[in-house]
């Protein structure tokens, strides 16, 4: 069989076919060749992966530039803040592009690298003033916080007389990251940062800003007692907000379980003490004797000389005359000491910061209820959040309609959402399932066509054995026949051979009258 064979008898299956199957034919060929294409580029083709993202365009070009330097395969993506290189030459390019000094988007202290001759002190001033703000910003970037940093640095020159000097000062923009914030302490420790770096800068002349132009040292520079204070009190305010956000968690999933999801909103505001209080008691008991002691003394005597008492009588020769003459004399002493143990108790309470003063609690129902059923709401509302009547505390219990407009749109849009989700797949797997139907069907059509192709073959092989047969048999009829089928004709041979195949003639008879 030749090609120009093989030629007519696919044009004449072109025409065979319906016309449908005419234009999908070309389109599954089509759909089959972009699927092996992009396997082939899936498989085999070079796998990209990131450089750098989220690139400054500056930072972007010199980067690029140092890539057609070495001659290295780049593609930029996300708007070319985005550089993305060959997956095995990630880790390689980025250590070219640090020793090369591409990734540095400033000059620090690799200024003075070079000694230049003929530099003025002004110009040595100004070099050291960019290097110092560009290793300033190389270390502000390092937080995780930061995307991006630029610090400016007022050095102004020294003066030969104090009153003519002027104080160093710094400001820093500082670019955060998405959903980032810097806490007190981390601009605290920012601010003492560069302090520390420049001579004779103090914290309050340093200043810090975002992009959006707010700045994050005003609490800090009101002074180190102040923005103690100040940090103190947010503490205050958190740990006061994280109870009453407890309560309200409590009471909402216990409204939850009885009216429903989203029939009730509570709000809980508390007053919270937090001042330390130390309070020393002493209580004393009944008192017991401890011990008792007792002295008795008891003296007589006779006659005998008396004087005055005192130092002259005591003296040598210096002897006073007594008073009186002859007499008796006696002498009693008693005493007693009785001591006691009163047992005493001291006691030292410490009253911690946080102490619950008043709560008041507000709880709002969505719909109409009956007074009865709000009572009860309210009775478990108090005990689930600690109700205390004579602490001054108050529940607040009302029913009315909320208004969810607003919930029903997003309702709504999610319900879209969803339903595109659920219809709007990745391409390439809807494409990979349509792709992978059509080849089966392509399968099952050739196979069947060349099914079909093979018997028509035999059975054109059967109809020219058959009439070759015939014309022998009418050449000779008498040598080709056996004696018993003598009397047969070709007639009765076809009409058994169609008795036999039914199918096969009725499709013979069809190709010839197509043809």
């Amino acid at each position: 069989m030749n090609i120009l064979e093989i030629r007519d008898r696919l044009l004449q299956r072109w025409r065979n076919m319906a016309r449908w199957q005419q234009i999908a034919v070309p389109l599954i060929v089509v759909a089959l060749l972009a699927l092996l294409i992009w396997a082939g580029q899936l498989l085999w083709g070079v796998k990209y992966a990131p450089l750098f993202v989220d690139l400054d365009p500056v930072d972007a070009g010199r980067i690029v530039s140092e890539l057609e330097k070495e001659k290295i395969a780049y593609r930029l993506t996300n708007q070319g803040r985005n550089i993305e290189v060959p997956a095995d030459l990630v880790y390689s390019t980025r250590i070219k592009l640090a020793s090369s000094g591409a990734l540095l988007s400033g000059s620090g202290f690799e200024l003075f690298d070079q000694q230049k001759f003929g530099v003025t002190d002004y110009e040595q001033q100004v070099a050291y003033q960019r290097a110092l703000q560009e290793e300033l910003r190389r270390t502000i970037v390092q937080l995780e916080e930061v995307e991006q940093a630029r610090v400016h640095l007022v050095l102004p020159r020294k003066s030969l007389f104090i009153d003519e000097q002027t104080p160093p000062s710094a400001s820093v923009v500082l670019k955060l990251k998405p959903g980032a914030r810097l806490e007190p302490g981390q601009v605290k420790g920012l601010v003492d940062l560069i302090a520390g770096s420049v001579q004779d800068l103090k914290p309050e002349n340093v200043h810090i800003i975002d992009l959006a132009g707010n700045s994050l040292t005003d609490a800090l520079n009101l002074g180190s007692d102040a923005a103690a204070l100040s940090g103190l009190a947010l503490q205050h305010y958190e740990v006061q907000r994280e109870y009453e956000k407890a309560l309200e968690s409590r009471v909402a999933q216990l409204l939850g379980r009885i009216l429903g999801p989203g029939k009730a909103v509570a709000m809980v505001s508390a007053e919270l003490d937090f001042s330390q209080q130390q309070t020393t008691s002493v209580n004393y008991g009944p008192s017991q004797l401890l011990s008792k002691q007792e002295i008795s003394e008891t003296s007589s005597g006779g006659s005998g000389a008396g004087g005055v008492p005192g130092a002259e009588s005591n003296l040598p020769g210096g002897s006073i005359p007594a008073q009186g003459g002859e007499g008796s004399s006696s002498y009693s002493r008693q005493q007693v000491t009785t001591n006691y143990q009163v047992p005493s108790q001291q006691q030292t309470v410490i009253k911690p910061p946080g102490t619950l003063k008043k709560l008041s609690v507000s709880v709002v129902l969505n719909g109409n209820y009956p007074q009865n059923q709000i009572d009860e709401i309210r009775k478990l509302v108090a005990t689930a959040v600690g109700y205390d009547e004579t602490r001054g505390d108050s529940i607040a219990v009302s029913g009315m309609a909320f208004d969810d407009s607003l919930q029903k749109e997003f309702a709504a849009g999610e319900q879209v959402d969803k339903r595109n989700a659920m219809y709007i797949e990745p391409v390439w797997i809807y494409l990979a399932g349509g792709l992978l139907l059509a080849g089966l069907l392509v399968g099952m059509v050739v196979w069947r066509r060349r099914r079909r192709y093979q018997v028509w073959l035999k059975e054109q092989e059967e109809l020219r054995r058959a009439a070759e047969q015939a014309a022998r048999v009418e050449e000779e009829p008498s040598s080709f026949l056996k004696p018993e089928e003598k009397t047969r004709t070709v007639q009765d041979d076809l009409k058994e051979f169609a008795r036999e195949h039914p199918n096969e003639v009725a499709d013979i008879l069809k190709l010839w009258l197509k043809e």
